[in-house]
């Protein structure tokens, strides 16, 4: 039987050098979710470190979830067949599945056939759960409308200046989880110096890194965040203990800007 998704994420995305320490820590705490893409560079050693920790700390692979993606340059190799590489990455990670699969970017010239080749990699049971990163509402519309098959999760960059309120609103009315990469937005200066961060810091005794991961969980959002700490895990994993009120949560929504630390454009030209 398959666990409920983990709150918090840990992602592995320019992670490598300490990941043995921070998966081990993650363990530890409890925190059970796990990133990774081929274009990380970290599949391997990740799916070697969680293995010896499951065996370690004796705990069932079912309480652990698994994220990975096929990227762009996998899409045009295969023209969006892609099966061998899930198969050739559950077998670099040593796993029987992913709990959950993602399309990286969605490419327009492929985007249509991998999606037909996720459903039928799902239907293998090759992956719990399929899913979109760095998507809008048109692609969720274009996919359902050609295949009848919508994601079961999407991942995207969300963080206080960049909220996306409006598409997922939407997702949620499909019953379309999400998952937000650069949860803390790299603390950006803008966040830091923030008043309202501060002050809600200051009042519930957290950082403002453990403020915006509280804000998401408290938005029905699942974050992924990275360190190369063994403590910020542990500190990051300790927003369990206190939940925003309705109106601190909107003086984190008006921090909006659309501001993103990942230019589409230049991953999707022509999207």
């Amino acid at each position: 039987m398959v666990s409920n998704i983990p709150a918090l994420f840990l992602g592995t995305y320019q992670n490598s050098p300490n990941l043995a320490k921070v998966v081990e820590t993650a363990f530890q705490e409890h925190v059970y979710g796990f990133d990774t893409a081929p274009s990380y560079g970290t599949e391997k050693i990740l799916g070697n470190i969680i293995n010896k920790n499951l065996f370690k700390y004796q705990v069932d692979r079912s309480e652990i979830w698994i994220s990975d993606k096929i990227d762009s340059w996998q899409m045009y190799a295969t023209k969006g067949c892609i099966d061998k590489y899930v198969e050739k990455a559950l077998c670099l990670m040593n796993l029987d599945y992913f709990d959950i699969l993602y399309i990286h970017w969605p490419q327009p010239e492929y985007f249509i056939n991998t999606w037909e080749s996720f459903i039928k990699i799902k239907q293998r049971g090759l992956a719990k759960y399929i899913g979109l990163c760095n998507v809008h509402r048109r692609h969720i519309d274009l996919i359902n409308g050609q295949t009848g098959i919508k994601p079961d999760y999407i991942q995207i960059e969300r963080h206080p200046l960049n909220t996306c309120a409006t598409e997922i609103a939407y997702y949620s009315k499909l019953d379309i989880k999400v998952q937000a990469y650069s949860s803390v937005g790299r603390m950006d200066k803008r966040l830091i110096e923030n008043s309202d961060l501060i002050n809600l810091g200051k009042k519930y005794n957290k950082s403002i890194p453990q403020i915006i991961l509280r804000w998401h969980i408290d938005t029905n959002i699942i974050p992924v965040f990275m360190s190369n700490k063994p403590e910020r895990i542990r500190e990051n994993n300790n927003i369990f203990d206190f939940s925003l009120k309705e109106f601190e949560i909107e003086k984190i929504n008006s921090l909006n800007i659309d501001y993103k630390l990942f230019v589409e454009s230049l991953s999707n030209p022509g999207i």
